[in-house]
């Protein structure tokens, strides 16, 4: 399930992402299409499609924002350079004016030349698949260019498509230069489109800014091809909710929730049970195997895997974490780049940070936190602990309230247990620390030193008790507040 995925091979295609939109809907100071739908950036999601087209250029127009954006698209490639193994890396270019589709498609020639063909997509459209992007460009079969048009109930401000009795493309009008006559036409342009190289080289500089905001737009080389007798061709897409475009947050909400509901209709289809898709959050880099089952509000973030039989309760938010067969996440659980061994328990109110491994059927229980901690075959910690930057031996059992002391205020100290150790409840391991297999503490005990295999290390004060002590302070207390009266 990897983004990445390869599909056909073209060597002589170059995708061109325009991403340099003010966004001013957005009410935002981040650029438009760096606003995460599915846990993801827009941006991020386009350029995952676009290299499963195997393109040999790709190429990222900037404006607002340029440099967030810029460095949004190298933080992207760094995450992928497995997949893109050096054969591709994005480019970007700047627009620096606001001057219309055509002319963003003309700051990234550096970009596109030298390709025979040129997919131009958009930043902020992040529910396109790969499939139909194939589509579009088969559909052009040889001809100057192909549109991705779609069919809307109301296609206010959306540029309109006019069709020849063929379907070829006759022009498009943006809806603020459209006659009235245009403006009842339901066919919009979506403004994906797929170009022959040279016809788009050799029509770039013709396209002028005769129209409402004096810009140069794309889709005027419809006409072009028109004019020459090489018509262009539309292909209507069937699932128009793959253009939804977001231009506020009450679109992104909505593609964010379309992606989620395609995204969970995949691995239940794949094997995976949901108790309520509404409320459970999978992210595209998340995997699961058949067999899984996970709650209500159950969200798997970044890269999560889920392996055969695992059960995930209500709630339980997991981020860039391994989860073994047939594990068990009771409610309300949270946990951030760990591995979770087979067969291991977890929870409730567990809170697994950074650095946490847990081996197979180790037990984590309620309102316990790790950080940093390796916790051996069947170790237990079953409630009210913190264990960070400790190395646990199997079969080691954690008492109630045991904290491992591993910060003086500057450094960090590793506290580490062998085999069997036992420790009592209300336990403090002062670290650096090493406790031998099978060592044994007392509750309430307070380690400073290293302990030998198979020892016992208790300290405790000696218990005094004194006879009649409560009467005694009664009377005091009754003697003072007779005194201030």
């Amino acid at each position: 399930m990897s983004p990445l995925t390869a599909s056909t091979t073209a060597p002589s295609l170059a995708v061109v992402i325009l991403a340099a939109g003010l966004g001013k809907r957005m009410q935002s100071q981040l650029p438009k299409v760096l606003h995460p739908v599915l846990g993801q950036a827009m941006l991020g999601h386009v350029l995952d499609v676009a290299v499963q087209l195997k393109p040999a250029k790709l190429a990222v127009v900037t404006g607002h924002g340029r440099e967030q954006v810029e460095a949004y698209v190298a933080q992207w490639a760094s995450r992928h350079a497995d997949e893109l193994a050096g054969k591709l890396e994005p480019q970007c270019f700047e627009q620096p004016f606001q001057g219309g589709t055509g002319h963003a498609v003309e700051c990234a020639k550096p970009g596109w030349e030298g390709a025979s063909e040129v997919l131009v997509l958009y930043g902020d459209t992040p529910l396109l698949t790969v499939a139909t992007l194939q589509d579009l460009r088969n559909s052009r079969a040889g001809r100057p260019l192909s549109m991705l048009v779609g069919e809307l109930p109301d296609p206010t401000g959306y540029g309109r498509v006019i069709l020849n009795e063929d379907k070829t493309i006759a022009c498009v009008v943006e809806h603020k230069d459209a006659t009235e006559a245009q403006r009842q036409v339901r066919v919009i342009n979506a403004g994906m489109m797929a170009l022959d190289a040279a016809f788009l080289a050799r029509s770039l500089p013709r396209i002028d800014t005769n129209n409402a905001q004096k810009e140069r737009y794309l889709p005027d080389l419809v006409a072009m091809a028109a004019a020459a007798g090489e018509p262009g061709m539309a292909h209507l897409l069937p699932d128009q909710r793959e253009i939804q475009g977001v231009n506020n947050r009450a679109e992104l909400a909505l593609a964010t929730q379309i992606l989620r509901d395609r995204v969970n209709t995949q691995w239940m289809l794949a094997g995976a049970t949901l108790d309520d898709p509404a409320t459970t959050l999978i992210e595209t880099s998340a995997v699961l195997d058949a067999d899984v089952r996970l709650g209500a509000g159950v969200e798997l973030r970044g890269k999560t895997t889920v392996a055969r039989g695992a059960l995930i309760e209500r709630g339980c938010v997991l981020t860039d974490v391994q989860v073994g067969r047939d594990a068990h996440l009771l409610p309300y659980c949270v946990a951030t780049e760990a591995v979770i061994g087979a067969g291991a328990h977890v929870g409730p109110f567990a809170h697994l940070r950074a650095g946490t491994e847990l081996g197979a059927k180790v037990k984590i229980g309620n309102f316990v936190e790790t950080k940093k901690a390796r916790l051996g075959e069947g170790a237990k910690a079953s409630h009210l602990s913190y264990l960070g930057d400790a190395d646990i031996g199997a079969d080691c059992n954690i008492g109630a309230g045991t904290i491992t002391c591993n910060y003086d205020g500057v450094n960090k100290f590793k506290t580490v247990l062998g085999r069997g150790v036992f420790i009592g409840s209300d336990s403090q391991l002062v670290a650096p620390v090493t406790l031998g297999d099978e060592a044994y503490v007392g509750a309430g005990t307070t380690v400073t030193q290293d302990v030998p295999a198979g020892a016992l290390i208790v300290s405790r004060s000696p218990a005094v008790i004194k006879e009649g002590w409560t009467a005694k302070k009664r009377q005091r207390q009754l003697a003072v507040k007779a005194n201030k009266a």
